[in-house]
């Protein structure tokens, strides 16, 4: 195992569609490391075992939606400051502001572009330094 290796930042990238989840894995890997959640419940379990340093996270999910987990990281005082990236086909610009009021730090509609991700990722997370 390589010690001298950087330790590359986590992310947690939430959505249903595990194509789309893969895809960001993907692009991102490179640079990150990328957990997957299929669900809400999931992506809160995983939250806390991981603590991520970036979530990407789906508003429609099985179960608890995505602005539901927002919610209950923003009341988390450990997860509270970790940036996160709603991706949605839901779009309307009511919400994009329901999702920015609700703490999310950017909004990416679906369909996006891949080449966007890696670039966000890496602004929020030095925004956050």
């Amino acid at each position: 195992m390589n010690h001298d290796a950087p330790i590359r930042p986590r992310v947690l990238v939430v959505d249903d569609e595990a194509p789309l989840r893969e895809l960001i894995a993907v692009t991102l890997g490179d640079d990150f490391e990328c957990i997957q959640a299929p669900d809400g419940e999931t992506a809160l379990e995983l939250l806390d075992e991981v603590k991520p340093d970036l979530v990407f996270l789906d508003v429609m999910l099985p179960g608890k939606s995505g602005l539901d987990v927002l919610e209950e990281m923003r009341a988390d005082e450990q997860m509270r400051d970790v940036p996160v990236v709603i991706v949605s086909a839901w779009q309307t610009p009511d919400d994009v502001t329901r999702a920015l009021e609700k703490g999310a730090d950017e909004f990416i509609g679906k369909p996006f572009l891949v080449d966007d991700l890696a670039s966000l990722a890496q602004t929020l997370l030095e925004r956050r330094r």
